[in-house]
């Protein structure tokens, strides 16, 4: 008795999961995207000795260093790819990244792209939501931007001083 109380629920269990299921339709396709991203773009923020540093005090200074390449040949970008290549943090002007050549070294240093920000002394304390957004000179335009990791220690947080 016991035995069939037991496959008569996994049946009508099995049944109501086959119809919740096949009722539905996506109303996303998440892959592949039907957008197609022409720039990969990844930053982070280091402090002066190139160490990972996510929470830094007003006042202090932060920088930021970054990676772009073509997703679709895989080339590195280079200031005569870009239009424009910056830093947006809420509340204060766009940072234009600098680019120094790589050393050539095997494999080459990942971050050519930097640029530093002073935390202001009033700057409010707590999670600076900024953001990498890189914009090329190909025509047609051509767009990748970097976005923190939603995790609070891989996100840039401001703390008193």
């Amino acid at each position: 008795m016991r035995r069939m109380s037991l496959i008569l629920a996994v049946g009508v269990t099995a049944v109501v999961v086959t119809a919740v299921g096949g009722a539905q339709t996506p109303t996303e396709v998440p892959f592949p995207s039907p957008t197609v991203v022409q720039y990969f773009v990844s930053a982070s923020t280091v402090n002066s000795t190139g160490e990972f540093v996510s929470w830094y005090p007003r006042g202090a200074t932060v920088t930021f260093r970054a990676f772009a390449a073509e997703t679709k040949t895989g080339k590195l970008v280079t200031p005569g790819d870009v239009r424009h290549f910056n830093v947006r943090i809420p509340g204060q002007k766009n940072i234009a990244l600098s680019y120094k050549e790589p050393a050539k070294t095997k494999p080459p240093a990942p971050w050519p792209w930097t640029a530093t920000w002073t935390i202001p002394a009033d700057y409010p304390l707590g999670i600076v939501n900024f953001t990498v957004k890189l914009t090329s000179k190909s025509s047609p335009r051509g767009f990748g931007t970097f976005y923190q990791i939603p995790t609070a220690t891989a996100q840039l947080n401001v703390t008193k001083a």
